[in-house]
């Protein structure tokens, strides 16, 4: 394992429309002590052609750069494969859609890196429609009701993730799982960063089967041990309605929904810069 270097995984699909987005905000790191890899699940559109285009622009920077397109069974089963493949003492996943927030994100996690801490955490920009809204990272007591890591802005040590591994019997929230019960082993490892990691688009998995996500969260939080909410059906219910009824707002709203007022901003800087005000 190669001590400090980062690896950036991509886990994808049939990921044609947004591969190339994906790959761009990695490429374009000033970073130069980190690897890159994109783990495939057999696209059988135009993923791996797209994908393939870049090698020598990652050879010009002298940056390790690998596809691997082999089957597997779901996303997260793809993030435990693609362990086998890399070589960092760190690991983030970045999958087709998401991106690193900026040209500068692996230069500002360098910094942090620590053989302190097994996980690294911090904000994420959530984008639909064109506009960009902060998500702040959570603190140790919203595991009682929410996820407060966002996967797509947490670091964690790839030999921590070796040893936990995501348990893929669940659907959607396997990583809440994976980092619950990091968390659990040793809360003194975790360190949340003040700074935006990363930007995500709404509509993921986690998003599009909300009702199994918050059920999946509790039946996480049961099996480890945690203290549950009293009553976790009526938690369930209303993280639910806020989903259902945010989703009927932008239909009768429409552009109208993603105002300032509500933490919708035009830019991704301007939601970052914005929303940490709030």
């Amino acid at each position: 394992m190669d001590t400090n270097l980062i690896s950036v995984v991509t886990v994808c699909f049939n990921a044609e429309k947004d591969i190339e987005y994906t790959i761009e905000s990695i490429l374009n790191q000033d970073y130069a002590h980190y690897e890159y890899l994109i783990k495939d699940g057999g696209s059988l559109d135009s993923t791996i052609q797209i994908a393939e285009k870049y090698k020598d622009k990652f050879k010009e920077k002298n940056i390790s750069f690998r596809v691997v397109s082999k089957n597997d069974n779901g996303i997260y089963d793809a993030m435990n494969k693609a362990l086998e493949f890399i070589s960092g003492e760190w690991v983030i996943y970045i999958n087709a859609g998401d991106a690193l927030y900026d040209n500068h994100t692996l230069s500002k996690l360098s910094e942090d890196v620590s053989p302190e801490y097994d996980i690294l955490y911090g904000n994420a920009v959530l984008t639909d429609r064109g506009k960009y809204k902060l998500l702040k990272a959570g603190v140790e007591e919203d595991w009682q009701k929410t996820n407060p890591m966002c996967h797509q802005a947490t670091l964690t040590r790839t030999d921590v993730v070796r040893k936990f591994l995501f348990d893929t019997k669940y659907e959607i929230s396997a990583d809440y799982d994976l980092s619950l019960r990091i968390y659990l082993a040793d809360a003194s490892r975790l360190k949340r960063l003040d700074y935006v990691m990363s930007i995500f688009m709404f509509g993921g998995m986690s998003d599009s089967k909300i009702f199994k996500r918050e059920k999946e969260f509790n039946e996480s939080r049961k099996i480890n041990g945690l203290k549950r909410v009293a009553f976790p059906g009526l938690l369930i219910f209303k993280n639910v309605m806020v989903y259902v009824i945010r989703r009927w707002a932008t239909v009768i709203l429409k552009g109208g929904f993603y105002s300032k007022k509500r933490g919708w901003y035009s830019t991704k800087a301007e939601a970052a810069r914005e929303g940490e005000k709030k």
